[in-house]
């Protein structure tokens, strides 16, 4: 009986150990990719809640979420919801982290014309003005998946309109194959051809005509 008593006293610390080393590990994999996405986009960029199994390998997060920068309506530009990763746990602890697949479902992107500016096009710049400071960590991202998504498009040129386009399914592969890029580079890797993406969608799909050839000017593809 005594025996028992130890083992299970034992089984119990390892058990709040792993929970405890787990909501350590997913506090700070959400504020480092909360810091990294703020400074990259000059915009608040928040994850909505991230739960890392260490056990499994793998990780949920139910939200990236990228408000749009000054000057455009409160509110979110892109919010990537339902993102399932597939990683080796124990890189996190590393100087390399390695993810083996990262897919997110049903993204929403807001594609916002506002006087002579594009809410994408803004955190476009934001994003090619970025640093490319070295960090502590690097990351390996073997492949990016994106599907079933949706382009809200808000623009007042001439009139005030609104219109939906699709998401064309995007697949990334290898980033920071080279072993050097940064948590904010990879960041930047996945972002810019998304955004980029979402622009030519929300144009060819929502904004016809003249107007097409107006928000060409404005977003400079």
């Amino acid at each position: 009986m005594k025996g028992l008593k130890i083992t299970g006293i034992i089984l119990a610390i390892i058990l709040g150990t792993v929970l405890a080393v787990g909501m350590t590990i997913d506090g700070i994999v959400e504020s480092g990719i909360e810091d990294s996405g703020s400074d990259l986009l000059k915009t608040e960029v928040e994850v909505d809640d991230i739960d890392i199994s260490l056990l499994g390998s793998s990780a949920d997060m139910d939200g990236f979420i990228v408000y749009n920068p000054k000057g455009f309506t409160d509110g979110a530009a892109i919010s990537l919801n339902e993102i399932e990763i597939d990683l080796d746990v124990k890189s996190l602890l590393t100087d390399q982290i390695l993810i083996n697949k990262i897919r997110v479902k049903n993204p929403e992107i807001f594609f916002e014309q506002k006087g002579s500016g594009v809410n994408l096009r803004k955190l476009s710049n934001n994003i090619d003005a970025g640093s490319d400071e070295d960090s502590e960590k690097t990351i390996i991202i073997k492949e990016f998946i994106l599907e079933e998504g949706v382009i809200k498009i808000h623009s007042e040129l001439e009139k005030e309109r609104s219109a939906e386009a699709s998401i064309d399914r995007l697949v990334l592969n290898n980033i920071g194959e080279s072993g050097s890029e940064t948590i904010q580079q990879a960041m930047k890797q996945i972002l810019s051809p998304i955004i980029k993406n979402a622009m030519s969608d929300a144009v060819k799909s929502g904004l016809k005509d003249k107007l097409e050839e107006t928000v060409n000017d404005l977003i400079d593809f």
